[in-house]
């Protein structure tokens, strides 16, 4: 079993959660019903809040103090990358908390959400044929 066989089951756990999401991203719609957007969403915080913790308590230390220097310095880099997304994902959150903000602004929702989606599909695909790859092979 590859190493990161758990990390890409959350791969694929946000990415189903995120096309679910799209699903809904219809400002009309969210604007009839706010709370059947934001249960989805709230299952986006909950899976990606819990493979970040798990991604930075378990694979990042390991690869960071790994022999390969190839693992190491791939590690850093995208640990580095990935605060700016950790961060953003937290503004996106504060900003998103529930139904009642999701309703006030439901076409500012949805660019933020299809914001989010693409820089966060584009990270599970890079980290997994980048870095998931490189872990494997070293491992």
């Amino acid at each position: 079993m590859p190493k990161t066989d758990t990390y890409r089951k959350h791969h694929d756990d946000l990415r189903a959660i995120a096309a679910r999401l799209e699903t809904h991203l219809d400002a009309a719609a969210i604007a009839d019903n706010p709370a059947a957007v934001a249960t989805v969403v709230r299952e986006l915080f909950g899976k990606f809040s819990v493979h970040l913790a798990i991604e930075d308590n378990t694979l990042y230390p390991s690869c960071l103090a790994h022999a390969d220097l190839k693992v190491r310095d791939t590690a850093r880099r995208f640990q580095a990358e990935m605060g700016d997304l950790g961060q953003d994902f937290d503004t996106y959150k504060k900003a998103w908390p529930g139904p009642l903000a999701i309703a006030r602004d439901p076409v500012g929702f949805v660019t933020a959400s299809r914001d989010m989606l693409t820089r966060l599909k584009a990270r599970v695909a890079r980290e997994e044929a980048e870095f998931y790859a490189l872990v494997d092979k070293a491992a």
